[in-house]
C-alpha cells in the first residue's frame, strides 16, 4: 500500500500520522483492499462498510461546509453500533469514542453546525518547521534565552 503504520521515523516519534490517516481513508486508497485479505471472509464486508462510514465521518468533520447534523448524528451512531455489535471484543479507543459519540453535537451546539475545518493544528504543525529551521540557521547559539528571543521578538 505504500503506507508505514506504526513504524519509528527517523525524525522522532511514528509514522502514524494525520497525513497516514488521510492516505488510508482516501478514496483511492488500497489499504482497505491489503486489510480485507488479511480477515477471514466473514469480515471482509463488515470492514469496508466500516472504513467507508469512517472515511465519510471524517471528511464532512474535517470539512468547512455546513453539514446536516441529524443524519452526521445518526451515521456516527450507526458505525458506533457497527462496531460494538459485529467486534464486540475490539477496544474503542478514547479518540474513536469522542469522534462517534460527540462530534454531532460539537458540530451542532459550538460550531452552528459547520465542520470543524477551521480549528485544524495543520497551520501550526506546519509552521514548527519553519520555527526549527529558524533556531538550527538563524538564531544566535550562545543561549536558549538568545535563541528564544531571535525566533519570537
Amino acid at each position: 500500500t505504500g503506507l508505514r503504520i506504526d513504524q519509528p521515523d527517523p525524525k522522532g516519534g511514528t509514522t502514524s500520522t494525520g497525513g497516514v490517516a488521510r492516505k488510508a481513508f482516501s478514496n483511492d486508497s488500497k489499504f482497505i483492499e491489503c486489510v480485507v485479505s488479511l480477515v477471514e471472509i466473514e469480515f471482509s464486508g463488515i470492514l469496508s462498510k466500516l472504513h467507508t462510514q469512517l472515511s465519510a465521518i471524517l471528511r464532512i468533520v474535517n470539512s468547512d461546509r455546513r453539514i446536516n447534523t441529524e443524519e452526521f448524528g445518526n451515521l456516527c451512531t450507526n458505525t458506533y453500533l457497527l462496531i460494538l455489535d459485529d467486534f464486540p471484543w475490539a477496544n474503542v479507543t478514547p479518540s474513536l469514542h469522542k469522534l462517534l459519540a460527540h462530534s454531532e453535537e460539537i458540530l451542532r451546539e459550538m460550531n452552528s453546525g459547520y465542520g470543524l475545518k477551521c480549528f485544524s493544528e495543520e497551520g501550526s504543525e506546519a509552521c514548527n518547521k519553519l520555527i526549527r529551521r529558524y533556531r538550527e540557521r538563524l538564531t544566535r547559539k550562545t543561549s536558549f534565552e538568545d535563541n528564544v528571543v531571535d525566533i519570537f521578538v
